[in-house]
C-alpha cells in the first residue's frame, strides 16, 4: 500500500450502514479496517473485498479484544495515522421502559454507549492524542440516530443510549480540540437494513401486559418505518463528505421526512404527547 493511502476504522461492518460505507470508501481509495464479531462474517467480508480491507474481530464490549485490534492496526499502518474512526456498531431492542428486562436495557447502554467509549479510547493515540504526533489528526464520526434528539415510546432504551451518545460525542469534541481531533455526529432516521426484519415480532413479548394493544400493531409501525427508510448509501456519501471537509458541522440529521422532525421539536411538549398517544391509539 502507498504511504498516501488513508486508513479508516469502521465498527460493525457486517451489514447495513457499516457494510455499505466499507464498500463505498474502498472505492474512493481508502483502506478500511472493519470490525465484526463472528468468524462467519469475517470470512464473508474477506471474500467480498479482495483488497483495501482488513477485518478485525472484536465485540465493542471486550476491551482485551479491542486492544489486540489496536496492535493489529498499528502493525499494518506503521507511522501513518488513522484518518478516521467511524463508531457504527450498535443495536436496538424495542419495549416499554416499565417492563423491559434489566439485561436488555443494560445491553443497549453497554453496546451503544460503552462500546463507543471503549473503541474510541483505545484508538485515540492513532488518531492524534499523543505527544509528538506525526501527521494530520483524525476525525471521529459517531453514527447516532434521530432517537438521540427525539424520544419515541417503546424505543426508550435505544433513545436513552443515543441521547447519551450525543452527550458523549460533544464532550469528546471539546476535550479533544486541543489535539486537533474533530468529532461529528450523524443522526439518521430510518435506514434500509435488515434491522427491521430482526425487530419483527419482538413486541409480542408484551402482548399479555398493559401494553397489549400496542404490541398487537407493533409490526405495522415497523413496516411503516421501513417504507420511509433511506438507502444506506446516503450515509456512506455523507461520511465521505465529512472526511473531506475541513470544518464539517458538528452534527447532521438525515431523514426522508426531516421537516417533521423540525416541526416536532418546535411543538409544545404536551401537544406532542397527546399527538403521539392519538397515533398509537389508531
Amino acid at each position: 500500500m502507498s504511504k498516501n493511502t488513508p486508513y479508516i476504522l469502521i465498527t460493525g461492518v457486517s451489514s447495513g450502514i457499516g457494510l455499505d460505507a466499507t464498500a463505498f470508501l474502498i472505492g474512493k481509495g481508502y483502506h478500511v479496517f472493519g470490525s465484526v464479531r463472528s468468524e462467519k462474517d469475517q470470512g464473508k467480508l474477506e471474500s467480498q473485498f479482495n483488497s483495501g480491507f482488513t477485518c478485525l474481530r472484536f465485540d465493542v464490549r471486550d476491551k482485551d479484544a479491542i486492544n489486540a485490534a489496536v496492535e493489529q492496526v498499528k502493525a499494518q499502518i506503521g507511522e501513518q495515522p488513522l484518518t478516521a474512526l467511524v463508531n457504527n456498531a450498535g443495536l436496538s431492542i424495542p419495549g416499554p421502559m416499565a417492563l423491559m428486562p434489566d439485561e436488555e436495557f443494560q445491553l443497549q447502554l453497554d453496546v451503544n454507549l460503552g462500546g463507543v467509549r471503549n473503541v474510541t479510547n483505545a484508538f485515540l493515540p492513532l488518531l492524534g492524542m499523543q505527544k509528538d504526533f506525526k501527521g494530520r489528526p483524525g476525525k471521529i464520526i459517531n453514527i447516532s440516530s434521530l432517537s438521540g434528539v427525539f424520544n419515541s415510546p417503546f424505543s426508550g432504551s435505544y433513545c436513552v443510549s443515543k441521547h447519551a451518545l450525543e452527550s458523549l460525542g460533544e464532550i469528546y469534541r471539546r476535550e479533544l480540540l486541543m489535539f486537533g481531533i474533530d468529532v461529528v455526529s450523524i443522526q439518521p432516521g430510518p435506514i434500509q437494513s435488515d434491522i427491521w426484519q430482526k425487530n419483527l415480532g419482538l413486541m409480542s413479548a408484551y402482548e399479555d401486559t398493559a401494553y397489549s394493544d400496542y404490541a398487537a400493531v407493533a409490526d405495522q409501525f415497523i413496516a411503516n418505518a421501513e417504507k420511509n427508510a433511506l438507502p444506506a448509501a446516503t450515509i456512506s456519501r455523507l461520511i465521505y463528505r465529512i472526511l473531506n471537509k475541513k470544518r464539517p458541522k458538528t452534527s447532521y440529521m438525515v431523514s426522508k421526512q426531516l421537516w417533521m422532525m423540525h416541526l416536532a421539536k418546535r411543538l409544545p411538549a404536551r401537544w406532542l404527547d397527546r399527538m403521539m398517544l392519538k397515533r398509537l391509539s389508531k
